[in-house]
């Protein structure tokens, strides 16, 4: 589980090469492989997958030249040729495309559809253009995604989900743009999570399915508070996307106990992308200046957000307490932090200066647990994940004191001492485990 893809191809290489050496016996490679949902036999798919991302692209560049060369001469083609032409081909791309995958050549079936959709939406916007359909452009980005959903049900292709998923995305951005709320965005975000929770494996379309709803779910807040005639974005919304994200991070370390290893993936890359996104936080909260647009007293959107937090928070903590401490403890301690921080400044005046101590204090605190748990654990990147977020710390607080040089240095101070109190205690931790370890070995004798 904590091996990424391309890792665990490369360890399940290694393993055929230490039976073949005659280091492990086939059952025990076969175990160690089992463990990270790997097997000892080669891959059959590893030449195909080849051929198939090639052929993708190869259908990619076909669709794109085929658009250049149309709209190119696109003037000069009488208009019955044109709207015939372009219906004809998206047409017989399909047929082809289904044939093919019925009959069971499923790859050749996904490339040739995948080139229909692109046709089917040259055909969209040329044939519009043609009759002069439609002044509001992003619909026929809307109608190209929409008929490609379909296709993405019926074959559960992950290159036919990446196509409609980005188009979706593509036209959600440029309807807000257009000061229009995407209300049927999240229908594309729940098919590419179905797919790849309970079809095939994606690790790049589930974390952008779930960051596409709650992304979608923000722009229906702002959307609400515009009266649902423009958007208003404001400052409770952040409590609101920061409970979100402790939720998130309690589900993800549930999946990571799940039976099924590719949900185990999914935990792992989303808790991951979690704590970088938190530590990006707590270091955009840090300056003392972004405190100050947070709006002072209580009203009832600011006291949804503190019990929302507290309310995602105890979810978080309960769904991620089975798997240890380093999981848990995360989880309270940026809820208390976090509602701590939204119920001074909304309950007092210039407050700022506390809520920015106690981030930098926070960051102080995640550094220490992150070094802990990467040695705890043996893993790497959550030890230099922590050696960076102190090192980040005392950089932007060595350039942006927080109040003047007093305050500044009291706070270095501050951290230094938590910083060799940790120190002090991981030695002591660690003489206590070797004296019990040499007590096991003397009673064992």
């Amino acid at each position: 589980m904590r091996l990424i893809h391309l890792f665990k191809k490369e360890l399940a290489h290694e393993a055929r090469d230490w039976v073949r050496d005659e280091l492990v016996s086939d059952a025990q490679a076969s175990a160690i492989l089992a463990r990270y949902g790997e097997s000892l036999d080669e891959d059959p798919n590893k030449n195909s997958f080849g051929y198939y991302l090639l052929m993708s692209l190869g259908a990619l560049f076909l669709g794109l030249a085929l658009i250049l060369i149309v709209s190119h001469n696109w003037e000069e083609i009488p208009r019955v040729i044109r709207t015939t032409g372009l219906l004809l081909l998206t047409f017989s791309c399909g047929v082809i495309g289904s044939k093919f995958f019925l009959s069971g050549r499923e790859q050749a079936g996904k490339i040739w559809l995948f080139f229909g959709g692109i046709s089917y939406g040259t055909s969209i916007m040329l044939v519009a253009q043609i009759y002069h359909l439609g002044e509001h452009f992003p619909d026929g980005i809307f109608w190209w995604a929409a008929g490609i959903l379909p296709l993405v049900i019926f074959t559960q292709s992950r290159l036919l989900a990446l196509l409609s998923f980005t188009l979706a995305t593509i036209w959600a951005m440029v309807e807000t743009g257009e000061d229009f709320f995407p209300a049927l965005y999240p229908i594309f975000a729940v098919v590419t999570l179905w797919l790849t929770l309970f079809k095939k494996t994606s690790r790049l379309l589930f974390v952008g399915s779930i960051a596409a709803l709650v992304t979608w779910f923000n722009l229906a807040l702002a959307w609400a508070m515009g009266g649902a005639g423009y958007f208003e974005l404001f400052e409770e919304q952040l409590p609101l996307s920061i409970a979100i994200g402790i939720l998130l991070n309690g589900l993800a370390w549930w999946l990571m106990r799940a039976k099924d290893h590719d949900w185990q993936e999914y935990g792992l890359v989303t808790h991951i992308w979690l704590l970088r996104g938190s530590i990006i936080t707590l270091l955009v909260l840090s300056f003392e200046g972004v405190w100050q647009d947070y709006p002072m007293g209580f009203d009832w959107l600011s006291l949804l957000g503190i019990a929302t937090l507290l309310l995602f928070g105890c979810l978080s903590w309960g769904l991620s307490r089975k798997s240890g401490l380093y999981a848990s403890t995360p989880a309270i301690l940026m809820t208390l932090y976090f509602a701590f921080c939204f119920a001074l400044v909304g309950a007092f005046d210039n407050m700022e200066i506390i809520t920015a101590i106690a981030t930098n204090l926070m960051l102080v605190v995640m550094g220490i647990l992150l070094i802990r748990r990467g040695i705890d654990q043996t893993q790497t990147h959550y030890f230099y994940t922590g050696v960076v977020t102190l090192l980040l710390t005392a950089f932007f607080r060595y350039f942006d004191l927080i109040g003047d040089y007093i305050g500044g240095a009291i706070l270095f101070m501050v951290a230094a001492a938590i910083l060799m109190a940790a120190a002090k205690y991981w030695k002591y931790h660690l003489k206590l485990v070797t004296q019990v370890d040499e007590t096991q070995v003397k009673e064992g004798e």
